[in-house]
């Protein structure tokens, strides 16, 4: 069991569901308060406790964050006291349930239910990885190298909620961009996220399970590409054990598993890029921190001719992550 839990995973998650389907509970709340304001100071008295022995971090931020959420306004825009913020007797019941949900340790992305990548907003659901800061630092990497570029004819291959590839197109306008993605429920989120932010016109999304030989979706087999990136799964198997209930319990553990060392999805991607980039067309991966030098290694051992390691690249946390390779 994982260190970080005092409850049973399934009692987590049906706490959760609970806490956001609780009508029985909004209509008492409701009820007792009548149509009177509340100040949100009174409102936010004992959460923080229970937030920190629930065993969520930074509650400042979860609190803000459901704060803003509640009272319908961008994050930015709301003071760090709350001195001056109210909330009638339904968002109040809202803010109780949300929180409910929270220290059931469900993610602030499902709860609310859209969250901010880069410059774009995205839609999420529970069945969808949620993109990490460390994503947009990568997609910001790849941005600044195709800045000068005519035109990018792009390729992503497990896109998830469309994250990476529609934060290049907003930024790019010479972008046009391709996706591949194993899960229903997220191919058909991308697309939604696409027509949401207005870039359907520049981007396509297949729902296809990639396989040694089968890449790619008989309609993409002849395809060649000038750029393809990815963050596939590289958690190893054996490290779950050690992730936190936010991820355990409610994440797609398969957009996560990375097999025996990490890389089994990320070899999948090395050989679907060497039959569709172009020569000369790149490979931007997001991979775990001991990955970039055994990504060199591999490439001199048995892509030799076809791939070549070009430079990794550190987070903000000074980790080596991100991996650029180029096509022979």
């Amino acid at each position: 069991m994982l260190k970080y839990l005092k409850r049973p995973l399934l009692t987590l998650r049906q706490s959760a569901t609970r806490a956001l389907s609780n009508s029985t509970k909004t209509t008492a709340t409701t009820t007792a308060t009548g149509g009177r304001l509340i100040e949100v100071n009174k409102a936010l008295n004992g959460w923080e406790a229970k937030l920190k022995d629930a065993g969520v971090q930074d509650t400042d931020f979860n609190l803000k964050c459901i704060v803003s959420h509640v009272l319908k306004r961008k994050f930015n825009t709301v003071p760090d006291d709350f001195s001056q913020l109210k909330f009638n007797s339904a968002q109040l019941a809202d803010f109780e349930r949300f929180l409910e949900a929270r220290c059931a340790r469900m993610p602030l992305q499902h709860i609310i239910g859209e969250w901010d990548f880069m410059d774009i907003t995205l839609k999420t659901a529970p069945t969808v990885f949620i993109p990490r800061p460390e994503t947009e630092e990568f997609v910001r990497l790849v941005i600044d190298n195709y800045k000068r570029a005519e035109h990018v004819n792009m390729l992503e291959v497990g896109c998830g909620s469309g994250a990476m590839s529609l934060s290049m197109l907003h930024a790019l306008p010479q972008v046009q961009a391709t996706a591949i993605e194993r899960s229903k429920a997220a191919t058909a989120l991308a697309w939604e996220n696409a027509k949401l932010l207005g870039l359907q016109q520049r981007f396509e999304v297949h729902n296809h399970t990639m396989e040694t030989d089968k890449y790619m979706p008989e309609s993409l087999h002849d395809k060649r590409y000038d750029l393809i990136i990815s963050n596939p799964p590289y958690v190893k198997t054996d490290e779950f054990q050690y992730l936190h209930p936010e991820v355990v319990v409610y994440e797609n553990l398969n957009a996560l598993d990375g097999g025996s060392d990490g890389l089994r999805v990320a070899r999948l991607v090395f050989d679907l890029a060497c039959v569709h980039l172009r020569p000369g067309g790149k490979l931007w991966l997001e991979l775990g921190n001991e990955h970039p030098p055994l990504v060199k290694t591999i490439m001199h051992l048995q892509y030799e001719g076809r791939l070549k390691f070009v430079q990794s690249y550190q987070d903000q946390y000074k980790r080596e992550r991100f991996v650029q390779l180029e096509k022979v």
